[in-house]
């Protein structure tokens, strides 16, 4: 299931032209135009994850939340069936 904003980016990606993986050059160019589009953001912190979307290593609690950065995951493992950092 995917959220909204992923629905939302996907559309305008393909509109752009830019349905295939980027490569990091395009990727930084398209975020320089299009602030937001190419980047994921952590849902409890708002940084940057590093990471490629929810089909590829984005972090997820069970309960679907997310996406999570590092940080955050390690400061809320109790909600991945860890214990809290």
């Amino acid at each position: 299931m995917s959220s909204w904003i992923d629905d939302q980016n996907r559309i305008r990606r393909r509109e752009l032209g830019l349905s295939g993986a980027l490569d990091q050059d395009t990727h930084a160019r398209v975020s320089r135009r299009h602030p937001g589009l190419t980047r994921e953001h952590c849902w409890i912190c708002d940084a940057e994850t590093g990471r490629a979307g929810r089909a590829e290593d984005s972090i997820y609690d069970f309960d679907d939340n997310g996406p999570y950065c590092e940080d955050c995951a390690r400061s809320h493992a109790e909600r991945f069936g860890g214990e809290s950092a």
